[in-house]
């Protein structure tokens, strides 16, 4: 698989890490709470993509941005980090805390969304319903991976755990359904793939998955089974040849089309 290098831009509102690797169309990663961790679902992807993977402010000991406050402010910073690091509009794939962003990223820049992954999307969860508890790494775990073994071993994801946990309250305010995304939905004009795990209990289908799929206009649901939360981590072989499928085809995937003689 290519090599993944770390690298840092500097924006308006400050610098920002980044790992890139791979060959092809440029696909923008964003990350979960986790922070952004190289999944064996992304360096299958990095075989026909080349892959963008920013680290937002606040995580993994990163600055904060002064004025890079809460989602929308991240949506601007996510587009600005296409404008200059890819130079053009992109696929875009995003996890959990990093779908919220996409999403607003999708409604408010929509000339640089050009196909749209949501693995599992926050934002859009009823208060009470699904979640996780940020102080039992425990039952943490079981909510997050179907197939514990093969968590990430890395023990810098537990070490900074604590403090990506505090940069999403500070973005969020700990609201878990964002009424005014909610709302600007349909505005999104991307081809959008909704991927949920089979065994998905944090941001559960019924109620956020729900949402989603009557307010893209132009989206599509599938499932990944034997998947909890972290899909790219329980089901990478999955992921990679759903999501591949989806970037290669775009309309193909959605709509079935006559076949030509």
């Amino acid at each position: 698989m290519p090599d993944f290098v770390e690298q840092k831009i500097e924006l308006s509102t400050g610098p920002v890490h980044f790992l890139k690797g791979g060959a092809g169309p440029a696909l923008l990663h964003l990350h979960s709470a986790a922070g952004p961790r190289l999944s064996p679902a992304i360096e299958m992807l990095s075989a026909k993509h080349t892959i963008y993977m920013p680290t937002m402010p606040g995580f993994n000991g990163t600055p904060a941005h002064p004025n890079v406050t809460n989602m929308p402010d991240l949506a601007d910073l996510a587009a600005a980090f296409i404008q200059k690091a890819i130079g053009k509009g992109c696929d875009v794939m995003a996890e959990s805390f990093g779908g919220w962003t996409a999403l607003w990223l999708a409604v408010k820049h929509p000339e640089l969304v050009e196909q749209l992954v949501l693995e599992a999307p926050a934002g859009m969860r009823t208060k009470g319903i699904g979640g996780l508890p940020p102080n039992d790494p425990v039952e943490r775990d079981r909510r997050l991976y179907a197939v514990p073994e093969r968590a990430p071993k890395d023990p810098r994801y537990e070490a900074a755990a604590a403090g990506n946990f505090k940069a999403v309250g500070g973005y969020t305010d700990g609201e878990t359904l964002d009424a005014a995304l909610l709302e600007s939905l349909p505005k999104i004009k991307a081809r959008t793939l909704l991927v949920f795990g089979s065994k998905e209990e944090v941001v559960p289908v019924e109620d956020a998955g729900r949402r989603l799929k009557s307010g893209i206009p132009h989206s599509h649901l599938s499932y990944i089974y034997n998947a909890a939360h972290a899909v790219e981590f329980d089901q990478p072989e999955r992921v990679a040849r759903l999501v591949g499928a989806f970037l290669e085809r775009g309309e193909a995937f959605v709509v079935r089309t006559a076949e030509v003689a």
